[in-house]
């Protein structure tokens, strides 16, 4: 017997009481098809993963972006962080490495310096994801994070305990280092069409 899936207003009313999820008590309710949607873990609160149009639509354009340039595999799986286990939309790992441990069955830890660029497509997200996302992907030692708006890229740099030490706007019309590649991109090319 199955349990019912949680509805998002379950899981807003647990976290009102200030219920903590773990990771691995997480991916169990998760591996069990207890979420009626989307979600993922941030620092012990389950948050939904709303994903629109432009979204959608940036994302696999930047996915298809970085495939294109050597040295790397892109990827949209979950990637452990510490306490969390955030959905970026799309991050890339070193060619040939290897899992350090596993979560479960389906979810692999990597090492940071594996992990070579975490890549989050904001839109309803960008407050969380400039503020609350930098800390969980620097501590966790992660070298590289972009947060692409619909009008600029915010690169985050320099991984500390805390975060990052380092956090620069590009804007069209200007070129992003891809500094796992040594090359450069068009920030226009990535942002995509003006609406």
């Amino acid at each position: 017997m199955s349990a019912a899936p949680i509805s998002l207003a379950d899981v807003t009313s647990a976290a009102d009481q200030t219920y903590r999820w773990s990771p691995n008590g997480f991916l169990r309710a998760y591996e069990a098809g207890a979420f009626d949607a989307r979600v993922e873990l941030i620092d012990g609160e389950v948050v939904p993963v709303v994903i629109g149009e432009w979204h959608g639509e940036t994302a696999f354009r930047i996915g298809g972006i970085l495939r294109d340039v050597a040295g790397g595999i892109v990827t949209g799986s979950t990637l452990s962080a510490g306490d969390s286990l955030p959905d970026p939309d799309c991050w890339v790992r070193r060619a040939g490495a290897e899992p350090a441990g596993q979560l479960s069955d389906r979810l692999s830890v990597w090492k940071p310096a594996d992990v070579l660029l975490v890549v989050e497509v904001s839109d309803e997200s960008v407050m969380r994801d400039l503020t609350v996302k930098p800390a969980i992907y620097g501590s966790a030692g992660y070298p590289t994070y972009w947060v692409i708006t619909r009008d600029a890229i915010y690169e985050h740099t320099d991984p500390t305990a805390a975060g990052y030490r380092t956090r620069t706007e590009y804007r069209r019309g200007e070129r992003i280092g891809l500094r796992y590649a040594g090359t450069e991109l068009s920030v226009g090319e990535l942002l995509g069409p003006v609406d």
